[in-house]
């Protein structure tokens, strides 16, 4: 067990283990292998350096100095631990072995790679030659298959190394700087079954504590008042948690600083299970926590600080054990105290306490007195160390818990019949409360209900409040305007008729005269011109009188009547004033109007007023686009704006369509939003697009869509129920 907890790959040996003697020959003689394979202890030779010619099988190495790898760290050379080392081996195989597959595993703490007979066949970790920034390999690498030279008895290994020196010492040094162990197929299949074998015993131990975890946690949950049973569920979830890490731990190929860390853990909950035992029989016995309790809390800080630091060391495990001694020596002082005071069933737990350290005191006598026996054997003293406490505490836990079930079952029946008697009374009550709410929960569904339509309709009136105060601000402006323009343009218009009718009258002075003819003839030609220039003057004032009235229409209040509409005459109207807006300011602008309006448009029932805001905010926006399309110079540009309309099912669309700057696609959902603009400070509010989105869906149960690719031009689409 103290193999698997610690390193398994290592095979540590303690510091007094006897060391193999080094040998002066030039080739190691192998004529067979033992049960358990050969450890390749003999015949090594070292160098320290690295050169990629000291793997090949016909190097030279006769003037290395030699060495028994097998040896504690501290007895070999320093210089081994200063950077890259290569070691050899020579031996001879029989024929026999030459003929059958061999595994060679390796084990050491660092980096290496291992050459046979000149092939790479293993790599474990990242050589450096500063050893401080080498990584080490795998806690267990695989073994592998020795590539054979059949053709010549002499076959070679040559392994290139870093040793790893922990940050502490750990007690590393008593470790073996390298371990090579030959073995052929069927041993290597024993030797996993083995491992198997000992992977098993943690696995299934583990289980069952991870039973007796979910027992005691669900005794506790139902029975609260008994602590035993939560301090218990922590004992046996600390060693289930113990079992699974040493299980994996051997399992997964874990490089050193992981595995080290998985070690540290594990042990780390084993004392801590021996604690929550303790505990649990406290709690259990009811008895005070003293000074042997606090006591033994420091003995597992040192200890346990003890042991992380000396985790190579061959006496860390016997800081574990010691540890385990003395907990379950308390454990069992705590029963036979219990015994004393005549408790009930403490008998129980003091068979199983005195079990489990009876084994405990025997494993580790065997541990001091250096007795080898096998790993199988060494973990089956796990389950006889640890599960006869927790069998004894969890089944007299039990037989308290079927005892308090009994009296519980009595009182019960009691409570059975007091609860009869008042049966009648609660059921009662409960129908009348179950009545009294279903009565209040259908007025607060009504209040509730009433309330929501209230507050759709407050917010429904502040929208058009708001909005109505937006358009009245506007409109007054756009009022003032108009109102100004009209009586210059009133004075022009009536001039322009009172001036056709004197060009009348000075013709007909001038056929009465007695002018010449020549100058009769020059004069008429004169007064008629005038005459044909007055017209166009009141012809275009009254168009421009109609603009204004048009001007002061679209000003005007919208009191949202609908009324049937000419969509085509609309779109038509508005397209010619918002063109003419922009040529107003900008004298040099043309652009082409592109107008295609459905013949068999039926009219539909809207708010002119407020449709035509939204088509004037539109196409001005178009043509505001072209504009900034043709001021970036673009050779071959046509600025054009257009109008559609169709008739479609039971709605009428009106497309709005230009080949301006077009719109980002990261800004086309935000275009509709209040206050949110593209325009350059000073040229927008934001509020134009998001109005005609309030007017075209909210005030006519419409859509309003876009369609944009940047650079390319913009899409406005409004869709209106017919």
């Amino acid at each position: 067990m103290r193999y698997l907890l610690l390193l398994t790959f290592l095979w540590m040996l303690p510091a007094a283990a006897r060391a193999a003697p080094q040998t002066t020959d030039t080739v190691l003689v192998i004529n067979s292998l033992p049960t358990k394979g050969l450890l390749l202890d003999k015949g090594w030779r070292y160098h320290v350096g690295d050169d990629p010619a000291w793997a090949k099988p016909d190097f030279d190495d006769s003037r290395w100095d030699t060495i028994s790898p097998t040896r504690p760290q501290r007895e070999l050379a320093p210089r081994l631990q200063n950077g890259i080392n290569w070691l050899r081996l020579r031996f001879r195989l029989s024929d026999s072995l030459r003929q059958r597959a061999l595994m060679v595993q390796v084990g050491q703490l660092g980096a290496m790679e291992m050459y046979c007979n000149g092939r790479l066949v293993q790599r474990q970790g990242t050589l450096h030659p500063v050893p401080s920034q080498a990584t080490p390999g795998v806690i267990n690498p695989n073994p592998v298959e020795m590539p054979i030279d059949a053709g010549s008895a002499e076959q070679v290994i040559a392994i290139r190394m870093v040793v790893w020196t922990p940050p502490f010492q750990l007690g590393a040094d008593e470790n073996s700087l390298l371990r090579v162990r030959l073995r052929t197929v069927s041993q290597m299949m024993a030797w996993y079954a083995e491992q198997e074998v000992n992977r098993t015993i943690f696995y299934v131990v583990g289980g069952i504590f991870g039973l007796l975890m979910l027992l005691h946690f669900a005794f506790f949950h139902y029975n609260p008042a008994q602590l035993a049973n939560r301090y218990f569920a922590r004992y046996a979830l600390s060693l289930t948690l113990a079992s699974l890490g040493v299980y994996y731990g051997s399992t997964l190929r874990l490089s050193l600083i992981p595995a080290l860390v998985l070690s540290s853990v594990t042990f780390t909950l084993f004392f801590l299970g021996s604690m929550w035992a303790a505990r649990a029989l406290y709690a259990l016995f009811n008895f005070r926590l003293g000074w042997i309790y606090f006591g033994l809390w420091g003995c597992l800080i040192v200890l346990l600080l003890f042991h992380q630091f000396n985790l190579f060391s061959s006496v860390s495990f016997l800081t574990y054990l010691t540890f385990v001694v003395l907990a379950t020596a308390e454990q069992l002082r705590l029963t036979v105290r219990a015994l004393q005071q005549r408790q009930r069933g403490a008998w129980i737990i003091a068979t199983g306490f005195a079990i489990g350290l009876m084994f405990a005191l025997l494993f580790a006598s065997l541990i001091v007195a250096k007795v080898e026996f096998s790993m199988v054997l060494e973990n089956f003293f796990f389950p006889l160390i640890y599960l006869p406490p927790a069998l004894g505490i969890s089944l007299f836990l039990a037989r308290e818990f079927a005892l308090d079930s009994q009296l519980l079952q009595l009182k019960l029946n009691e409570v059975k019949q007091l609860s009869a008697q008042t049966l009648a009374q609660e059921q009662e009550k409960q129908a009348l409360l179950a009545q009294q709410n279903e009565t209040l929960e259908q007025q607060v569904q009504q209040r509730t209900a009433a309330l929501q339509r209230s507050l759709t309709e407050l917010r429904t009136t502040q929208a058009q409040l708001v909005q109505r105060e937006k358009m009245a601000s506007l409109g007054e402006l756009t009022a003032g305007i108009a109102h100004e323009i009209q009586n210059p343009l009133n004075f022009v218009t009536n001039f322009a008729d009172v001036s056709t009718e004197l060009c009348h009258e000075a013709q007909e002075v001038v056929a009465n005269s007695t002018y010449p003819v020549p100058q009769k003839g020059a004069l008429s030609e004169l007064l008629s011109n005038l005459g044909e220039n007055q017209v166009k003057i009141t012809q275009h004032g009254q168009r421009a009188a109609s603009i204004v009235r048009g001007m002061l229409e679209h000003a005007r209040a919208s009191t949202g009547e609908r009324q049937p509409t000419d969509v085509n005459a609309l779109c038509e109207e508005y397209l010619h004033l918002a063109y003419q807006g922009l040529r107003a300011k900008d004298k040099t602008f043309n652009a082409t109007l592109d107008t295609n309006f459905s013949p068999d448009l039926p009219l539909i029932t809207a708010v002119g007023s407020d449709l035509g805001r939204v088509l004037l905010n539109l196409l001005t926006n178009a043509f505001y686009a072209v504009r900034q399309r043709q001021q970036q110079g673009e050779a071959g540009y046509i600025p054009t704006v257009g109008i559609r309309t169709c008739h479609t099912g039971n709605q009428v669309k009106i497309q709005v369509q230009d080949n301006g700057t077009g719109i980002p696609e990261s800004v086309k959902e935000k275009i509709f939003q209040p206050f949110f603009t593209t325009k350059p400070a000073g040229e927008g509010t934001g509020l134009g697009l998001s109005l005609s989105y309030e007017i075209i869906t909210q005030g006519h149960g419409g859509t309003l869509t876009v369609e944009s690719r940047e650079g390319s031009g913009s899409t406005f689409c409004i869709s209106l129920p017919v």
